[in-house]
């Protein structure tokens, strides 16, 4: 009997330190989904259309963009009669950059088909709505100060390997930062920092309508969203390859 509770003891002894970061993980991420209008009101959301200005290093372009759940995806970014799309269809991904004299779209696969320049997830819901279900694992990592906010930080790990880093803030749950590898095949997957503010609440969802990502300290990206429609209606056909 004695033998059998000391291997208990060892076999809790040695799983506990692993348990306790992913069950703090698990309500970190039920605070932040509490936060973002709750898991309920993401799965009610469809489609989401955003629009804004784009500052790539100082250089503003207006821009809309169109998610439509579970996996399309589209930004357009127009500036004096030229314009940069992206999209994923469901299937598989395209782009055509007119501002270099491009006529025709470039097909994208694999990663590529789903690493927007824009640094956008193809996936509409938040990755963190149901996130066990979808095959993700979260730890707690660490905390740290960000802006002058008590923060935790999550270490994401996704199905497709892919190992991201979140901090939220203490207090109200809001994600205030994260840490990861750029989707933008020009960065060649530099670690990007992005910072995120402006909550507002979209019909029972909560976005934040300015994020601004850096590398080095460098400003590689800020989005400034002007506009957010939940729900309206996004016909298949404006994420298809263009003819």
């Amino acid at each position: 009997m004695r033998k059998k509770k000391y291997l208990a003891f060892l076999i809790f002894t040695f799983i506990l330190p692993y348990y306790l970061p992913a069950q703090q993980a698990d309500d970190v991420v039920k605070k932040y989904v509490a936060y973002i209008g709750g898991e309920k009101n993401w799965k009610k959301t469809k489609t989401l259309t955003t629009s804004g200005k784009y500052n790539y290093g100082g250089m503003e372009f207006p821009f809309t963009a169109y998610a439509k759940a579970p996996n399309r995806y589209k930004f357009i970014v127009p500036l004096e009669g030229k314009y940069y799309a992206q999209a994923f269809d469901g299937e598989k991904g395209w782009k055509i950059d007119a501002f270099k004299n491009e006529t025709s779209p470039t097909m994208l696969s694999g990663k590529d088909a789903y690493s927007m320049a824009n640094e956008a997830d193809v996936e509409l819901e938040d990755v963190f709505v149901d996130y066990k279900r979808k095959g993700h694992t979260a730890v707690v990592e660490r905390k740290d100060t960000i802006n002058g906010k008590n923060c935790i930080g999550i270490k994401l790990t996704r199905r497709s390997g892919d190992i991201q880093t979140y901090f939220f803030d203490e207090v109200t749950g809001a994600l205030v930062m994260k840490i990861a590898a750029s989707k933008n095949a020009e960065l060649q997957g530099s670690l990007l920092t992005t910072l995120y503010s402006d909550y507002r609440d979209v019909d029972g969802i909560k976005i934040p309508f300015k994020s601004v990502s850096s590398f080095n300290d460098q400003l590689i990206l800020e989005i400034t969203v002007d506009k957010a429609e939940v729900n309206a209606a996004i016909d298949d056909k404006e994420f298809r390859t263009p003819n």
